[in-house]
């Protein structure tokens, strides 16, 4: 994998932005005891669903993050905190 901040400087003043979400822990009807499991880690308590994920795409594609540049985005709810 090539890291979003390298690509991030090539393509420097050709108007475009890279950047990487990292997601952990998506909703997608794991068997309840593993759910009970891994919400018990995370600092938010559940697990993301689709509609976090979209924010954070939106974010990313709209001027309020024409600022954010080669940034792996890690988005775990906390796990890794």
């Amino acid at each position: 994998m090539v890291p979003p901040a390298y690509l991030a400087k090539i393509f420097a003043g050709k108007n475009v932005r890279v950047n990487c979400v990292s997601p952990g822990g998506l909703f997608n009807h794991q068997p309840p005891r593993f759910l009970e499991n891994y919400c018990k880690k995370v600092p938010l308590g559940r697990m993301a669903n689709h509609d976090d994920i979209k924010g954070l795409m939106v974010l990313l594609a709209s001027d309020a993050g024409a600022y954010i540049n080669g940034e792996n985005i890690l988005m775990d709810g906390g796990l890794n905190a």
